[in-house]
């Protein structure tokens, strides 16, 4: 029983439990000196400070045009209130030198034409730049909990006076702590899976289609990503950051995204309809535009790098139970510098950047195995994995310990993956914490 009960609790809703209930109960004594470890394996990526540069270098270049960098995070289960990731966002706009922010905040509630009576999540867009403006990031914080909040309604009753006084205390937390999360993930193993999905495709459509002075303070609205005038922002820089399931949530959006398109033939086979039996000249010209801007688009995107940093990565444990992507297996065939089949690729590349504490009993490394087994190959993925201790490991009166729930929810807040997510690694420039603190291996792919 006990057992069952840490598998399931494997959320980013964690914080104030970690905090509050796990560090008052197990009391630690005899803090040792800060000895923890930090070890990167795999290939080298660019952090957010490259990107900045160049948009910077282009500034001074008087280009108006110039790409920016948009961050989108997406949280993993239980409750979240906008707002929920300032900790990280003002940590990495620290480590960036952005500072100064936009007073204005500007709120997208998404919708979508098939659940027209149902919002699904909440896009939140802050922007930080730097004194004079040469630098800019958007930072996008996408709630989305507010798809599965109705069901979660119905075990509700259960946190009540009712039926609470009668368990002890510590019981008590632990069972509003698994009421408030274990329903996401079941739930978006169910019905919930292709609203999240589109959340996350909404959110992305609207980061790719819109400058800042473009969209509204709040809006309600449908992003149409077939419009003409959609993903006109595809020169911008995309990354995101991701926790715990939001890792699996977001994998599993671009994955979807690729699917769709990728295939063209249901697209074509509707278009040539159309136009044998339409007589009108406007109609024919308009199908046709339409074709020509589908194809452009993805173009465009097979040129784009994504980068996913995955904080407390679950997608090994998240993958059980689920069905492989369409295309595995063929990483080279697509994506190396000879491919034969490069016209596949939906991007140029998808870094993955996994983090797992050792402590943390939810999150897991990736092996390079997993990623030709369970990542869809045109997304042309590469893998860099981090594991470090995100908190210190004291001593008690049983031996050591590292409370499993704080090593869960502080990613966000240790300087060594910020530094990470903010200068990369395998290159001069990094992070003087990650230089000094963390052992990197390089992985190089076969050939090479």
């Amino acid at each position: 029983m006990t057992c069952s009960l840490f598998l399931v609790i494997h959320a980013s809703g964690c914080v104030s439990f970690g905090k509050g209930v796990a560090e008052a109960v197990l009391s630690v004594q005899g803090k040792k000196e800060d000895t923890r470890k930090c070890y990167i394996r795999g290939r080298a990526f660019e952090g957010l400070e490259a990107k900045l540069k160049w948009q910077e270098q282009l500034s001074q270049a008087g280009k108006n045009d110039r790409p920016v960098i948009k961050v989108l995070v997406v949280h993993g289960i239980g409750s979240h209130q906008p707002g929920y990731s300032t900790r990280l966002a003002e940590n990495l706009a620290q480590a960036l030198s952005l500072n100064r922010v936009q007073e204005t905040i500007k709120e997208i509630t998404i919708t979508h034409p098939k659940y027209p009576t149902q919002e699904l999540g909440l896009l939140r867009l802050i922007r930080y730049m730097n004194a004079d403006e040469s630098r800019e990031i958007i930072f996008a914080e996408l709630t989305w909990d507010s798809i599965i909040a109705k069901e979660k309604q119905a075990i509700l009753f259960d946190n009540s006076g009712e039926y609470s006084f009668r368990r002890a205390p510590f019981n008590n937390i632990m069972k509003v702590f698994v009421n408030d999360t274990i329903p996401d993930v079941m739930m978006f193993n169910g019905t919930s899976r292709q609203k999240i999905h589109i959340s996350v495709g909404q959110s992305l459509c609207w980061l790719m289609s819109n400058s800042w002075n473009s969209l509204k303070t709040k809006t309600t609205q449908f992003c149409d990503g077939t419009a003409p005038t959609s993903l006109d922002r595809l020169d911008d820089e995309f990354v995101f950051i991701t926790h715990s399931l939001g890792s699996r949530i977001t994998v599993d959006a671009l994955q979807w995204i690729a699917s769709i398109v990728s295939d063209t033939t249901q697209l074509e086979a509707a278009l040539a309809e159309n136009l044998q039996f339409s007589q009108s000249t406007t109609a024919i010209s308009l199908q046709t535009n339409i074709m020509k801007n589908f194809l452009e688009k993805k173009r465009l995107l097979q040129q784009k790098e994504f980068t996913v940093f995955m904080l407390s990565n679950q997608l090994p444990l998240l993958q059980m139970g689920q069905l492989k992507p369409g295309v595995t297996g063929r990483i080279a065939d697509i994506c190396s510098p000879n491919a034969t089949h490069a016209a596949e690729k939906l991007f140029s590349k998808t870094h993955l950047i996994a983090f797992s504490d050792p402590n943390d009993l939810f999150s897991y490394a990736l092996p390079p195995s997993f990623i030709d087994e369970y990542v869809d190959s045109r997304l042309c993925p590469t893998l860099t994995n981090t594991i470090l201790n995100v908190i210190s490991i004291t001593d008690i009166f049983v031996g050591q310990f590292a409370n499993p729930f704080t090593a869960h929810t502080e990613y966000d807040n240790d300087p060594r993956v910020i530094g990470l997510i903010a200068k990369g690694i395998g290159h001069r420039e990094i992070d003087p914490e990650v230089a000094e603190r963390c052992t990197w291996l390089e992985s190089v792919p076969d050939g090479q």
